[in-house]
């Protein structure tokens, strides 16, 4: 993704779709000195090219040594100098690549980059709230206590730290012309091979003709108890909505984990369907946030022994 370069100091900043440089609070990149006007200039992509406008700022914005005129924009190429009010500045434009979605921290932490359709807050290590695209290209904020929306530029809060959600505004979902449109959820079939001892859990994945093989790996056993759950009140009869719940108290003991371990499976898993190209693949795991239960989104299932 774009990325300019303090040479000066060594610092590599990723950009945002808009990103605003200058003093005031609310700018991107947040320079103190003098020189530089509260909203000096916006790096931004626009028409699959970055470039740079100065804002009317007092002592001007250069590129390549060249000074803008208040209210210019210059495209941006790999290699530029930029600087801002002085020239003895040393950025640069390092990075042409299309913008992500971001979360980034209002401390002024480095920013979380998207990883695919997801984001975890406050990082992929400790993922106490997610940020996840659906079905229909609408960004969800998921966190312990609720799932909503999350809009361009919003703020909230994790764990007492305030974050900033910002997604260029043309990213789009999969065209429904893709021949992969149709690799959802409701339309998977998860096979699983259990050993005898359970140690060692192997999923395969279909859809239609097309076969995933996702090997055996820790979380498989998660999935592995969902599904069993899902399984078993099925047989009994129950409606499918009612389905294959279990709490999440109730899964930490099973599987003898902290709590935290097991929202880093749950965001592994998602991030895992999401990489073979699951459109809505957050919904492989289901949540009630309200009563804390957690269940596994698909219904066709079959577990061997081996």
């Amino acid at each position: 993704m774009g990325a300019i370069r303090d040479n000066r100091l060594g610092v590599t900043y990723e950009l945002e779709h808009e990103h605003l440089v200058g003093r005031a609070p609310r700018a991107a990149l947040r320079l103190q000195q003098k020189h530089v006007s509260a909203q000096h200039a916006i790096v931004r992509y626009h028409a699959e090219t970055w470039c740079v406008r100065d804002l009317g700022s007092l002592n001007g914005t250069f590129v390549d040594c060249m000074r803008l005129k208040p209210g210019e924009e210059r495209t941006l190429e790999v290699g530029a100098k930029i600087a801002f009010g002085r020239l003895e500045q040393d950025w640069e434009f390092v990075d042409d690549s299309p913008p992500r979605a971001m979360v980034v921290p209002v401390d002024g932490a480095s920013p979380i980059v998207a990883e695919g359709d997801f984001i975890a807050v406050p990082s992929s290590q400790d993922p106490v709230a997610t940020i996840f695209r659906n079905v229909e290209g609408s960004w969800i904020l998921e966190q312990s206590d609720s799932v909503g929306p999350i809009t361009n530029q919003q703020t909230f809060e994790v764990d007492h730290r305030a974050f900033k959600f910002t997604c260029p505004e043309d990213i789009c979902k999969t065209s429904l012309a893709d021949p992969l449109g149709d690799l959802e959820v409701r339309h998977l079939h998860l096979a699983f091979s259990v050993s005898r001892d359970e140690e060692h859990v192997e999923l395969r994945v279909t859809c239609g003709p097309r076969s995933f093989d996702l090997g055996a790996r820790n979380h498989n056993y998660l999935l592995l108890l969902l599904a069993r759950k899902r399984i078993e009140d099925a047989r009994d009869g129950t409606s499918e909505n009612s389905c294959g719940w279990l709490y999440q108290e109730d899964l930490v003991r099973y599987l003898k984990v902290e709590p935290t371990q097991l929202n880093i499976d749950v965001f592994r898993i998602r991030k895992q369907f999401s990489m073979i190209g699951v459109e809505d693949a957050a919904t492989i795991l289901e949540r009630r946030v309200r009563t804390r239960q957690v269940r596994l989104g698909a219904s066709r299932l079959t577990i061997v022994q081996l």
